[in-house]
């Protein structure tokens, strides 16, 4: 058994350390902080603390700057003494009342234990929360309050100008990006030309261009006869370059304010000829062949498979060249490295190898020149990322289009309707436009999708060429992997969403689900009340549509009951799980695979080996390349590997400036941080092999820069809480109020403090020892989700008939999904059943119902908040975003220079998410209106629909969604015309400065050259006229002058224009040309920042993202109740009673008139017959069901659960009345099911779901059990029934409902004083009918469904027969033999079988001897005898 060790971290216990008890799981313990929503609810003023232009231009990083190494301050102890702010001290605020923008102070880090100088940017309003710089150029947010710092002795050495420019905050995050540039470069693709049209210049051989370079027109397709391709130039206009330099003159020419621009590196960026057409050829539907293979959502090969599937049934057709080659009859066809059976991983393993990894591929060139000839550099390009990427579709970009060829040429066809273009080789293809349509569709079938971009236009290429001489000069342009698509890893951006719209095309997508399993050896536990454990699962969840990363750790039993739990919950669309011998065992194998099979939305499974390669980078820039990449062979399941990885990418703010892998974690979130501190190694291992699929899929910072981490805490574990504690989430999820003050607070998404994180030791070697007061939610295990049918039905797993049908009437997405986790978390503490409760019955009637109805509307309008919010993180992000450690590492990303065509499209959707996000929030702003002037008594609901003025918690948002609308034209950024506001952008503040200065400096010319070198000065003042004056015409402000007034020499004649004395001519001067070169300068700066100014005001939007998240919780706490009022609201509802259950009483139910909630939306009003059902308070906890078959007792038990739950999450229950304490767990042992591939037959899992039951339920728990026994001999099956029943009623003590047919299990418990015998009554009208030959039963049964006491005698199974339809015969023969067992059971040894009742009676006589006072002994002697 591993060694048990102390867990440092507030959360955490070491994985190695396991202790008998309940299963262990990681998360058991809440934190106790408790921050309001103060902070969230206050908005920023956007006009405050505004910066003047200068300084927001000398603020502004240089794209040049050089990094600069943090030098620790050394101070004196008198400084020390005198200036050093304690956060502990309680006379502090006045002194950081008294910082201001431009004051120097040097903070303190613990992890280094030095003072770092840093220079105050800015405030945020209100709080002790300030923007700093340091001197190596690091940026932060700081909160003052909590930090220690002290103030520099050169503190206020110069004070910025006053005067203010802007309405809103700077952002963290204000720094250059390479953003969407609309460029009038234009890269004219790939162009297939007729070999005899084409220049004979290309040495390469004819009969392998089916893939040709970057600079062909991609216009004219192979469609009517065949062409061969042949490489045409085509030339570029260049953007003008500018360096920093050339600012410099215009401080000397022009006016000394002139404030100097900085250069930044233009994106190249491709538009689309508008006068040309372009398309793929035509999309023709192939029917399918025996060549293709539909993929298998599982599989992680599918490429591989279809492009064997032919060899595998023989010899392929040969192909032909110059035609269209049909299905499986194409070069790649032919191709023996690309069999299975041949076919061998990069690091050449066959596949036969425990190791083999199929996301790689060992290219034979010899065999593939064989066919093809000598390749060109476009195809060896195309083999050299396919060798990469084996098993994703690669979309190969040649100017315009996405090419497919080989295998992808397949799934092209076969998957989207793609026709196969003429030509020896598999060649498909599809418009930039069309990426997310046919994205969508391969991903949806299973594929993984890697899309290929042009990343240097022909242009650049053309330098890149000049700078390498030599036979090792490029041909084609570069390209590289921008993303890799899969069903866990979408993140919905603006190239791969099929709609403008907002959540159409993502709604039901489930998360990434990485799994770290080890079994355990452990002894047999001497607590017989215990779970046995087997296994330890680390699991990491990602959901990348709303950046959220889910970590947990828990050890499991033999069904693998919380794995099973965690897939029926979460329904996630990928799962990684570890690759070779020493990955993922056969049971977890058995267990995902026989989810697939019953699970609504299939999901695909991907192996990551313990040795993994990473893919090359094809960046240019060799230090783009080195941060890329993981060099080296890859651990992803490493722990330390793990850690090393997060601190070198920086994801999260860094605790320390010396820089060292490995440092402190103290700034990372708070559940990462606590999974780290209290090794929770294989939760990190998971982590970790998530991380390397994302950085693979190149998402990775996009999601992790959210800093969004949760902990997950299986259902039925020791006790523990999501810590959520920091957010309105906590609130959403448990709405603890304390103090009459929500705890929530908009700084969960803040980057943690630098604080050392104290929290109380906790000894994980110490026994277990189940607290009640500890339970905040009922749980429900995967078995009780299926069998009570909470989330789908068991018929088609559908959501048709479930519990969760009848309950959701939400209006928002981030509010169903709210519901539903309150769904399979109800509440277990009186006071927040009844607090949530309070909330809904206020909702159903009275005023409050109306508003409801009123903000019903309005949640109907404001969309998915969490999702949107998180596309608009990603939309802004910027160099030096997130982390802040690397001002290169978000720019560093392929997008970032990827030649795109559809740039108008992207922009569209981008200002379309950003306005359905700001018009969702406009909605959201008015919910306080509508319950405006109404009295409410629920505390809960008076938090989220008021105000503060007005006691509640709502946040405040009008002043700050009012500075967005002002300063972002939706409609002309839609359009491509938005510009940013003053003191947005200091850059193009600066550039807009220099325009003015310019055109005023011109203007002075023209005054200056007209009263002194021109004559006559009165002619050439009224008529000199400068011409071009557009940013983009050529020839800009030439000098227009009638030709009879008289020029200094250094005019020279550009033009000329009329004849005779009207005659004009055009002049360009050195001065003016020297002004005209710093405009065209300055209007390229402009240009470009205007670009990234969109992205300025996402970020500055981003930046304020706890506001915006403190108002969607708010908004799904009130979606999620008015869901659960609506349901209340349903006739013959009512609200039940929740009772105390102080230690030492019995718990209790009492159900009136009780209806199954889902069953009576079925039948007609009237027709579902209530039951009346009431255990616990007469001290009978469990009652044992008898009846006929299909009488109504498994309804009976499944609607005393469905009750109880619909009770804890708050809503009213079916029935007149309903009473219960609360309940902390429902146990369910009904139905029959194998699982085969596992092992386990129906009785095994029979008996593992009992004793799952008979192990975890407490006194506090509700069981129901539906025929214990049946899947074994009669003997055998009534012996466990009746050991079951034993110990329910000895040891748990607990309410349970006991359904069976076995009538010598009820004889025997009839007088137990704890145990109700109950049945399901009927009307039997006997027609006996008894011969020789058939003795059959025809007695006509008629059910009445009611509940009534005692015993049934006979369960008539041989009606049920009759009515499944058996043949008459095996019925006959059937009743015949069962009327013969029955006799011989009566006339047997009746004597001596001790029933219940003649128990009783010789317990009378017992009794009856002892009390006799004569001859007592000999009367018991003759007792005994009687009985044996």
């Amino acid at each position: 058994m591993p060694t048990k060790r102390k867990a440092d971290g507030p959360l955490g216990a070491s994985s190695k350390a396991y202790r008998q008890g309940k299963l262990f799981s990681f998360f058991r313990q809440q934190p106790q902080e408790k921050p309001n929503l103060d902070a969230a609810a206050s908005a920023i003023d956007p006009t405050k603390n505004a910066t003047t232009v200068s300084a927001l231009v000398k603020s502004l990083p240089l794209a040049t700057k050089a990094v600069k190494t943090a030098i620790p301050l050394q101070a004196t102890q008198s400084q020390t003494e005198q200036d050093t702010v304690d956060p502990t001290a309680t006379s502090n605020s006045g002194v950081i009342a008294k910082l201001q923008h431009g004051d120097c102070i040097q903070v303190y880090w613990p992890d280094d234990q030095e003072y770092y100088a840093a220079k105050i940017v800015k405030q945020e309003a209100g709080s002790a929360r300030f923007f700093i710089k340091y001197d190596d150029g690091q940026e932060e947010w700081i909160d003052l309050a909590s930090a220690t710092f002290r103030i520099s002795d050169a503190a206020n050495a110069t004070k910025p100008n006053k005067k203010k420019r802007g309405h809103i905050q700077e952002s963290d995050d204000e720094e250059e990006e390479n953003g969407f540039v609309m460029s009038d470069s234009e890269d004219e693709g790939s162009v297939y030309q007729d070999e005899k049209q084409a220049n004979g210049d290309n040495d390469d051989d004819d009969d392998d261009q089916w893939l040709v370079s970057d600079e062909e027109n991609d216009e004219k397709r192979a469609s009517v006869r065949p062409k061969k391709l042949k490489v045409v130039a085509h030339k570029t206009p260049a953007r003008s370059s500018f360096e920093a330099s050339s600012f410099q003159s215009i401080q000397k020419a022009l006016k000394p304010s002139t404030a100097a621009l900085t250069p930044k590196q233009i994106t190249p960026v491709a538009t689309q000829s508008s006068n040309k057409k372009s398309t793929p050829g035509s999309i023709l539907a192939h029917s399918n062949s025996s060549s293709f293979q539909s993929p298998t959502i599982s599989s992680h090969n599918n490429i591989g498979k279809t492009c064997a599937a032919t060899l595998s049934t023989g010899a392929p057709p040969m192909y032909q060249r110059e035609v269209v080659n049909p299905p499986g009859s194409h070069v790649h066809n032919h191709l023996t490295f690309l069999q299975y059976a041949h076919r061998r991983d990069a690091q050449n393993r066959p596949t036969s190898h425990p190791e083999y990894d199929p996301r790689t591929l060992k290219v034979d060139k010899i065999e593939l020149e064989k066919h093809c000839g000598k390749l060109t550099d476009g195809v060896q390009q195309w083999w050299d990322l396919k060798a990469q990427y084996f098993d994703a579709v690669l979309l190969f970009k040649t100017g315009k289009f996405y090419e497919l060829f080989h295998m992808d040429a397949d799934v092209g066809v076969q998957i989207c309707g793609h026709s196969y273009m003429k030509g020896h080789v598999a060649h498909s293809g599809f418009p930039e436009a069309a990426y997310g349509k046919f994205a969508d569709m391969m991903v949806r079938a299973g594929y993984k999708v890697c899309r290929v971009e042009q990343t240097e236009t022909p242009d650049q290429l053309k330098e890149r060429k000049k700078k390498h001489k030599g036979k090792g000069s490029p041909k084609v342009v570069n390209r590289e992997v921008c993303s890799i698509l899969t069903a866990g890893t979408r993140t919905y951006c603006v190239l791969d969403r099929i709609d403008d719209t907002a959540d159409a095309s993502s709604a039901g997508v489930g998360p990434l689900l990485a799994i770290r399993e080890v079994l355990l050896d452990l002894p047999s536990s001497q607590d017989e009340t215990e779970v046995q454990p087997v296994c330890e699962y680390g699991i990491t969840l990602v959901d990348a549509v709303r950046g959220i990363v889910t970590v947990g750790q828990f050890a499991d039993d033999v069904l693998r009951s919380r794995m099973d739990t965690l897939l029926l919950t979460f329904q996630p669309s990928e799962i990684i799980l570890q690759g070779g011998n020493d990955g993922a065992s056969q049971s977890l194998r058995a267990l995902i695979h026989s989810s697939q099979q019953t699970s609504a939305t299939k999901f695909r499974v991907e192996y990551v080996l313990g040795n993994e390669t990473f893919p090359r980078s094809n960046a240019i820039d060799p230090e783009m390349r080195r941060q890329l990449e993981r060099r080296g062979t890859v651990h992803p399941w490493d722990v330390q590997e793990t850690l090393d990885e997060i601190h070198r990418r920086g994801y999260y703010p860094r605790a320390s400036k010396k820089g060292e892998v490995g440092c402190s974690v103290s700034r990372w979130p708070t559940i990462l941080q606590a999974v780290v501190e209290g090794s929770a190694e294989l939760a990190i291992s998971s982590f970790g092999a998530a991380l390397f699929y994302l950085q693979r899929n190149l998402i990775d910072m996009e999601i992790l820069s959210m800093g969004h981490v949760k902990a997950y805490v299986p259902p039925a574990s020791s006790v523990a809480h999501e810590n959520s504690a920091r957010s309105m989430g906590m609130l959403a999820a448990q709405e603890i109020l304390e103090d009459d003050e929500v705890i929530a607070s908009s700084r969960s998404l803040s980057a943690p403090s630098r604080r050392n994180h104290e929290s109380e030791e906790m000894d994980i070697d110490a026994p277990f020892h189940y607290n009640e007061e500890d339970v905040s939610n009922m749980a429900l295990d995967g078995t009780t989700l299926m069998n009570l049918e909470i989330l789908a039905n068991n018929a088609d797993n559908k959501q048709n008939g479930s519990l969760w049908s009848l309950l959701n009437h939400t209006k928002t997405p981030h509010g169903n999904r709210l519901l539903r986790a309150w769904l399979l978390r109800p509440l277990f503490r009186r006071a927040d059943i009844e607090r949530r409760t309070d909330a809904v019955q206020e909702l159903v009637s009275g005023s409050a119902a109306v508003a409801l109805s009123e903000a019903a509307a309005i949640l109907s309008k404001c969309g998915d908040i969490e999702r949107l919010l998180s596309r608009v993180h990603s939309m802004g992000v910027i160099p030096g975003d997130g982390a802040g450690n690397d001002d290169t590492s978000v720019s560093v990303h392929p997008n970032e220079r990827a030649v795109l065509y559809e740039t108008a499209t992207y922009t569209r959707r981008m200002v379309s998410d950003f306005s359905s996000l700001l018009n969702g929030l406009r909605e959201i702003d008015r919910i306080p209106e509508a319950f405006a002037g109404i009295e409410i008594r629920s505390g809960l609901l008076n938090k989220i629909v008021k105000r503060k003025d007005q006691g509640g918690s709502f946040p405040d948002m009008t002043d700050t969604l009012d500075w967005f609308y002002e300063n972002f034209d939706c409609g002309k950024a839609r359009q491509g015309q938005f510009e940013p506001a003053k003191g947005i952008d200091g850059d193009f503040d600066a550039a807009c400065d220099a325009i003015d200065c310019i055109l005023d400096n011109l203007e002075q010319y023209k005054n200056g050259m007209c009263a002194q070198f021109l004559s006559p000065a009165s002619l050439a003042r009224s008529s000199w006229k400068y011409i071009n004056i557009k940013p983009d015409s050529k020839d800009k402000y030439l000098i227009e002058l009638p030709s009879n007034v008289v020029v200094p020499v250094d005019f020279i004649v550009k033009g000329k224009r009329g004849t005779g004395a009207k005659q004009v001519i055009k002049y360009r001067s050195s001065a003016v040309e020297k002004l005209v070169q710093e405009l065209d300068l300055a209007y390229d700066v402009q240009d470009q920042r205007r670009a990234i100014g969109m992205k300025l005001i996402f970020s500055k939007f981003d930046s304020m993202r706890n506001l915006w998240a403190a108002a969607g919780q708010a908004t799904a706490l009130l979606d999620a109740l008015g869901s659960l009022a609506k349901a209340s609201s349903s006739p013959g509802y009512c609200r039940a009673s929740i009772l105390d259950c102080p230690r030492g009483s019995t718990s209790s139910i009492s159900v009136v008139q009780g209806r199954h909630p889902i069953v009576e939306k079925t039948l007609k009003t009237g027709e579902f017959v209530p039951n009346d059902v009431t255990l616990g308070t007469n001290s009978k906890r469990i009652l044992l069901l008898s009846g006929v078959n299909m009488g109504g007792k498994s309804t009976c038990l499944r609607q005393t659960c469905l009750l109880a739950i619909m009770a804890q999450i708050g809503c009213f229950v079916p029935a007149e009345s309903f009473e219960l304490t609360p309940v902390d767990r429902i146990y369910t042992r009904l139905g029959a099911s194998d699982r085969i591939l596992m092992g386990q037959s129906t009785f095994f899992v029979e008996l593992a779901e009992t004793a799952a039951a008979l192990r975890g339920a407490t006194r506090r728990s509700l069981v129901i059990m539906d025929e214990l026994g049946r899947g074994t001999s009669t003997f055998d099956g009534t012996a466990i029934a009746s050991a079951t029943v034993k110990h329910l009623v000895d040891r748990t003590k607990c309410i349970s409902l006991f359904a069976t047919h076995y009538h010598s299990l009820l004889d025997e418990w009839q007088c137990h004083p704890n145990v109700m015998l109950g049945h399901m009554e009927c009307v039997v009208e006997s027609e006996n009918v008894t011969t020789r030959r058939d003795s059959a039963d025809k007695s006509t049964i008629t059910f009445l469904y009611t509940l009534g006491e005692g015993i049934f005698p006979k369960s008539f199974g041989i009606n049920v027969a009759r009515l499944a339809g058996l043949p008459s015969d095996v019925i006959s023969n059937a009743a015949r033999i069962s009327s013969e067992f029955e006799r011989e059971m009566k006339e047997g040894a009746t004597a001596n079988v001790l029933t219940g009742a003649k128990a009783c009676e010789i317990k009378a006589r017992f009794l009856e001897a002892m009390n006799e006072d004569d001859d007592w002994e000999s009367k018991l002697v003759h007792l005994l005898e009687e009985v044996h």
